[in-house]
């Protein structure tokens, strides 16, 4: 009789796991629509990301430096706002910050049915996204709102946006590079819940870059014949002067990263006008990321 329950309970267990599978491979497709918002994470699922935030920082970057780690601890909602230079920059994120959050991401990179499972599960949001600007019909907009419901769903929740929409190789900060969706969600969120306890969070990642940054782990590692440890091959398309792209390899190797966290910006401190908010938000990433860079 007891080994029938066993034999039942792990039969039960099975057929959960595979509906719940299943449940995230469906949200998982659905993340190619623009501005999806998939259901709230689990705290198995949250936990699960920070730990993979962590992993992926140490295998990827190196050693994460922390400055301002102080200003990441305050009460309210808060749009989380750094530069964007690196695919692994929300693994950075996750790994310096004490809260966990969710985040947007392009829709190709979470394509693959397996990588889509497990975008939803953690509550990624996908937009359609082409050189920081929406691909879709509508779908700036279904982003905007999607993003409004999360920060106002809860009055400690927290979304990770690049509001450079893309990535900048050298890391050279342009004002016009910077898109108003993350101060037309902070002003969609303040008509829902009002501008109390809403801030932007702004941040700045810097990457080591050069070998003399190198820890006697990651020289141990090279020493052991694994040359291209921590080494990544990404590419650039580089507008022409008659408007064509040129495909441009950046191949580079990262020895660690410093992080540097701002003060919280409160909603009631930015301009309503959501172009002359994100100027203001990108002088103080800008700062940050000189700040970070010296450091």
């Amino acid at each position: 009789m007891t080994i029938m329950l066993i034999k039942y309970a792990l039969l039960a267990l099975l057929a959960f796991v595979a509906v719940r599978t299943a449940y995230w491979f469906w949200h998982g497709r659905k993340l190619q629509k623009s501005g999806y918002m998939p259901p709230s994470s689990t705290r198995v699922a949250r936990w699960f990301y920070k730990v993979a935030c962590k992993a992926i920082a140490f295998l990827g970057v190196g050693p994460i430096k922390v400055i301002g780690a102080e200003n990441a601890k305050f009460v309210g909602r808060a749009l989380v706002l750094p530069n964007h230079q690196f695919a692994l920059d929300f693994a950075v994120i996750g790994k310096a910050t004490p809260f966990s959050f969710r985040q947007l991401a392009k829709a190709k990179e979470v394509k693959n049915p397996f990588m889509g499972a497990l975008a939803a599960w953690i509550g990624t949001v996908g937009v359609q996204v082409e050189g920081g600007k929406s691909q879709s019909a509508g779908g700036g907009q279904a982003v905007i709102d999607a993003g409004a419901k999360i920060l106002a769903k809860s009055s400690g929740a927290r979304m990770l946006l690049f509001p450079q929409g893309k990535l900048v190789f050298n890391n050279q900060l342009k004002e016009e590079d910077f898109r108003t969706g993350a101060t037309r969600i902070l002003n969609t969120t303040a008509g829902m819940v009002g501008i109390n306890g809403l801030y932007a969070l702004p941040m700045a990642v810097h990457y080591k870059r050069d070998r003399k940054d190198a820890t006697r782990f990651h020289r141990l590692v090279n020493a052991l014949g694994i040359k291209a440890f921590r080494r990544w091959k990404d590419f650039e398309l580089v507008p022409n002067a008659d408007g064509s792209k040129t495909k441009e390899d950046r191949i580079f190797t990262t020895y660690g990263a410093t992080v540097a966290i701002g003060k919280p910006i409160a909603m009631a401190d930015l301009p309503t006008d959501p172009r002359e908010a994100i100027k203001v938000i990108a002088a103080e990433i800008q700062a940050l990321l000189t700040i970070a860079e010296k450091a």
